[in-house]
């Protein structure tokens, strides 16, 4: 069963106010607290001038409402916030200490109700700030309105929740981190918050799994919730599961964009060369009509059909094929300056050339950021001219539609409208 463990300062109008002998608001709070649900610990934090009124409190807690002595906590606040009872600092640590010792009896129903209303303007502020920054724990802020000051259609006792402002900064944090392809992140960001967006942080899995081209856990983080979720992100992911070159295609230039925006250069060029050569061998294969490949396993049947291809007149051009450098091609093992020979070659691929070309000049400085620890130069060049290259080059794969569709871009967006609902 749900109990409540009541936190409050100990104020001058505890537990009554001598003035107008009207309750003071831990009375107040305590007997509306216990009309909802069992108290089943209380914890009074006093100065050391206010001992007397902690001890009236606790006596007057014991015989109206019959919470047992042994629940009823008093504790003596730190001599330094004794002596200067309007240090915010101090107020914050003394009100954090007491939720510290609180948590340890606490369940996993139970609730903390913090007194906003009693003590100095600090104090009362101190759970304040605390119900703001804590995320974890069942935290409930009340306030107790001066029976003298009510006004019609006012409650006594109202809840504040402050978790609002929480949830806003929390939501610009995982914005960011979306913003920045870091999923990992923003799931982690999104646990630790106190934003109930169950949708958000499947497709945030979803978005974690498909960048790591993890595409079958992708497909278990969303099927859950595919009646809830578009069906156009389950229909990507079956195909990127099904190797489908095209989607497979797609998805890896739109990850080399993302690395590029956000700064992961390294990473960009390394990746953006992976599709460059599987994209050299699917022209090879689909618009030349050779099905080579550069896999060793392959060497023999890749280059005997090389050396039959258009009777013979393919080898005849690649025995005679001149590297920039003045070299002959090298005809023992199909390397990737084979292939884009080929590419030159054939009339149907020739005016894609120099798009290849072009990416390949980079080349070597991958081999360079592999094998060498080596770092990059001239990286905004870099940037400009491979992914230029490489959409020419899938221009003529891909319809313009799926091109100018950033589906990480888009799945950020959904990510955005199920965090603020």
């Amino acid at each position: 069963m749900s109990c409540s463990i009541l936190l409050s300062f100990v104020g001058h109008q505890d537990p009554y106010s001598e003035k107008t002998n009207q309750e003071g608001s831990i009375v107040s709070l305590a007997k509306f607290l216990v009309q909802q649900q069992p108290i089943k610990r209380v914890l009074l934090l006093y100065t050391g001038d206010f001992q007397q009124r902690a001890i009236d409190t606790k006596d007057w807690l014991g015989s109206e409402l019959q919470i047992a002595e042994e629940a009823i906590h008093l504790e003596v606040v730190s001599r330094e916030l004794s002596a200067d009872p309007i240090n915010p600092v101090i107020a914050v640590q003394e009100a954090k200490r007491a939720l510290t010792l609180a948590k340890y009896h606490q369940t996993a129903t139970d609730w903390l109700d913090l007194n906003g209303s009693s003590g100095t303007p600090v104090m009362k502020a101190a759970w304040s700030i605390l119900q703001a920054i804590e995320t974890r724990r069942r935290l409930r802020l009340w306030q107790v309105r001066n029976p003298q000051e009510i006004r019609p259609g006012q409650e006594r006792v109202f809840a504040v929740d402050l978790n609002v402002f929480r949830q806003a900064l929390d939501r610009q944090g995982i914005q960011q981190q979306l913003d920045s392809y870091d999923y990992q992140g923003a799931e982690i960001s999104l646990k630790n918050s106190s934003i109930e967006a169950p949708l958000a942080l499947a497709l945030i899995r979803y978005g974690k799994y498909r960048l790591a081209r993890n595409y079958h856990q992708a497909f278990d983080a969303i099927n859950p919730y595919h009646t809830e979720i578009e069906r156009l992100w389950f229909q990507e992911i079956a195909q990127l599961r099904q190797n489908n070159r095209h989607a497979l295609f797609r998805d890896i230039y739109f990850q080399v964009v993302g690395l590029f925006t956000v700064g992961r250069y390294a990473e960009a060029l390394i990746l953006a060369m992976s599709l460059y050569e599987n994209l050299l061998q699917y022209f090879v294969q689909e618009k030349v009509g050779l099905e080579v490949t550069t896999d060793a396993r392959d060497r023999d049947q890749s280059l005997n059909l090389l050396q039959r291809h258009d009777q013979g007149r393919l080898w005849q051009y690649l025995r005679s094929y001149q590297r920039k450098n003045g070299d002959r091609l090298f005809l023992d093992t199909v390397t990737r300056e084979l292939l884009l020979a080929v590419l030159q070659y054939d009339s149907q691929t020739m005016e894609l050339a120099p798009h290849f070309q072009q990416i390949e000049a980079y080349y070597q400085q991958r081999n360079n950021v592999v094998h060498q620890l080596a770092g990059l130069a001239k990286v905004e060049d870099m940037q400009e001219e491979v992914l230029n290259a490489l959409k020419q080059i899938l221009s003529k794969v891909l319809p313009q539609e799926q091109l100018s569709l950033n589906p990480f871009k888009a799945l950020n967006h959904l990510i955005a409208e199920h965090l603020s609902r």
